[in-house]
């Protein structure tokens, strides 16, 4: 037999044995091609981000103390981003009769958690500069900042506050605030 013939013989077998499967298969053999997907067939609506519920820590009316306000905020994909969000919150302010801590042109540039529990967070100058003073206020600004913070996130455990990446000594001349500050729920 002749290399070419031999190669027929191999070719007619091969197709053979392809159609027996094709006739003898469950499911139907198809040559389509898939369907070709258009701009709007790809693009799939963007799932939201879980919410998490924070609570955010204000000045009550009349009394001297810090109380609880509760919040919705959009889950982040780490604890920095929930707590840098949660701590934007606290600086929109109250969305109830409790007085707000901290200077409303304050922004948050930074937050950072270091292994040991300790939150580093950056504000602009705007925290110092449109603080109105006083030891009363300067305690109830720094450490709404730090309970909001260690309350809801167990493993922040105390808080350093930077101004413009750097230390300070206080905010308007009170409050120690060169050292990391643990939680104080009573004045």
């Amino acid at each position: 037999m002749s290399l070419a013939r031999r190669a027929a013989v191999l070719i007619a077998f091969l197709l053979l044995i392809v159609g027996v499967i094709a006739f003898w298969s469950d499911s139907p053999m198809s040559l389509r091609r898939p369907a070709i997907r258009r701009g709007s067939d790809t693009t799939k609506p963007k799932s939201e981000r879980p919410k998490k519920n924070v609570m955010l820590f204000f000045l009550a009316r009349d009394q001297n103390i810090l109380l609880e306000e509760a919040r919705e905020i959009e889950g982040g994909t780490t604890t920095t981003e929930d707590a840098k969000r949660t701590l934007d919150e606290l600086v929109r302010g109250p969305e109830s009769e409790l007085k707000a801590t901290i200077p409303p042109a304050a922004q948050v540039h930074s937050l950072f958690i270091d292994s040991s529990g300790t939150a580093y967070v950056d504000f602009n100058r705007e925290l110092k500069e449109g603080h109105p003073g006083g030891a009363q206020e300067e305690l109830y600004t720094v450490f709404s900042i730090v309970d909001t913070l260690t309350f809801n996130f167990p493993q922040i455990k105390q808080v350093q506050i930077l101004i413009e990446g750097g230390e300070i000594s206080t905010l308007r001349g009170s409050v120690y605030t060169r050292r990391p500050l643990a939680p104080r729920h009573a004045f």
